[in-house]
């Protein structure tokens, strides 16, 4: 394998490189595989005395005794910021002694991103929505973690440990690695992101719709004139043709789906915010401002990251599966009517993709047969091992979680039940809280990272 160093830099604390690696697309078959590019950027605390004279673009630069921790992203389909501040969570990891790998795992970020042109371009002109579909099908969490293994032997050699912190979806790909490679790790740490194994597709969805029927209660309760002027905006766009700036198509089923930032702090507030000024415009002009409207259309990741719409739900399927649209076929379930138009309330949508999103954002619009075939598909690659998983103790491998009892996106019942089924007596211990939302790992890292450390460092009698 060959290595790149694309960058280096220092900024206050922080010394960063930049180090692109040529991978294989399919790990099964490296001979014949074309390559991919991944993108890792390492953080350490910047010593003068150390790295003044250090030519960084000649080679990777770490301590003699390194003591990596790799982040893996929530999503899927985002990428890593390049931290050039000493705060938050990148302090808290670099004052605990940690070297930072930043991945952006394939297909996201500086890691060979997914958009239509980047996806075609290395299929014939002849090519079919199911070439499209093996491509894709080599993006999901088996193959991120052989990449970070990969990355791992390049950096600290074969039998070194590093640590993991996934972060939502980062920890779905942790327990991906701790099935397939748990020698390689040190301690496991998960923020927001056990995942809902042994549960199809359906079970996680009927749960989404319950804690996104709560936090639609708790949103009305604390903005209950919202009730009325919600209904407005659905009505005016249910009877107009409203275009978004990048020529994207803002329907009601897409304005519901601001509801997606609920479950992040600070998410209901940002929804009243476009709520009161898309109010005000129809109430001034009769039709909403280009002001308004970029405001929603920046309120949603969706053209800009693919991949969360187009494996939104392929997260949750492992081996014989099929997703089937499940977020769709369930908004008409019985007891989710306020998910439908309604002259009456009419609740915001979570985390959740639906068919009409291939017709409203101008980005999907290309993916729309790529997506009706991802969710017929029914074989996929296996991405946890539930008999290595029991048998990994404490001793093995410790594994930390937080888990936020009100998570709108990974569900607090689930979690409890994968612990109970799949993890042995005495791991998987969790820092649980009612005070902090998903996103906790970023709004006070000291707190969470805090907490899951002395899981960590402290024994229980």
């Amino acid at each position: 394998m060959t290595y790149k160093i694309l960058d280096f830099f220092q900024s206050n604390k922080i010394l960063n490189q930049i180090v692109a690696f040529l991978l294989p697309l399919d790990h099964n078959d490296v001979a014949n595989s074309r390559k991919i590019q991944v993108v890792i950027t390492i953080s350490q605390k910047y010593d003068r005395a150390k790295h003044a004279s250090v030519d960084g673009f000649q080679k990777v630069i770490l301590p003699e005794s390194p003591n990596l921790l790799l982040y893996l992203q929530g999503g899927p389909g985002f990428g890593c910021p390049v931290p050039t501040s000493y705060s938050g969570m990148t302090k808290v990891l670099l004052d605990e002694g940690y070297q930072i790998v930043w991945m952006d795992q394939r297909g996201t970020g500086a890691s060979s991103p997914i958009d239509y042109k980047t996806l075609t371009e290395n299929l014939s002109p002849s090519s079919s929505v199911n070439d499209q579909l093996k491509t894709i099908l080599h993006f999901r969490a088996d193959s991120i973690v052989k990449d970070a293994e990969a990355i791992r032997k390049e950096l600290i050699g074969d039998d070194a440990k590093w640590s993991s912190l996934g972060q939502s979806f980062g920890g779905f790909c942790s327990f991906t690695y701790l099935s397939l490679y748990p020698q390689s790790l040190k301690h496991v740490f998960i923020t927001g992101g056990v995942p809902p194994i042994g549960f199809d597709v359906d079970s996680v969805y009927k749960q989404t719709y319950k804690r996104t029927k709560e936090r639609n209660v708790h949103y009305y309760s604390k903005y209950p004139q919202d009730v009325a002027r919600v209904v407005e905006i659905c009505k005016y766009l249910k009877s107009n043709e409203v275009t978004l700036p990048d020529g994207g198509r803002l329907s009601v089923e897409r304005f519901q789906q601001l509801g997606l930032s609920f479950g992040g702090f600070g998410g209901t507030d940002g929804v009243h915010n476009i709520v009161t000024t898309f109010w005000q415009d129809l109430d001034t002009f009769g039709y909403p401002t280009v002001y308004t409207l970029t405001l929603v259309q920046n309120a949603m990741p969706f053209d800009t990251n693919v991949i969360y719409a187009l494996f939104q739900e392929a997260i949750y399927c492992s081996g014989k599966a099929k997703s089937n649209w499940s977020a769709d076929r369930l908004r008409y379930a019985p007891g989710n009517e306020k998910f439908q138009f309604n002259e009456k309330e009419i609740y915001f949508t979570g985390e959740m993709v639906f068919k009409s999103m291939y017709e409203d954002y101008a980005q999907l619009r290309q993916f729309k047969p790529l997506a009706y075939a991802l969710h017929e598909n029914d074989s996929w690659s296996i991405l946890y091992d539930t008999e290595k998983l029991r048998k990994i103790t404490w001793k093995d491998v410790p594994i930390v979680a937080t888990t936020y009892y009100a998570d709108q996106y990974v569900d607090f019942e689930l979690t409890r039940e994968v612990k109970q089924q799949y993890l042995p007596s005495c791991n998987l211990r969790q820092y649980i809280t009612n005070d902090l939302f998903h996103n906790g790992l970023h709004i006070d890292p000291e707190r969470v990272l805090g907490s899951m450390f002395k899981l960590i460092d402290n024994d229980f009698d």
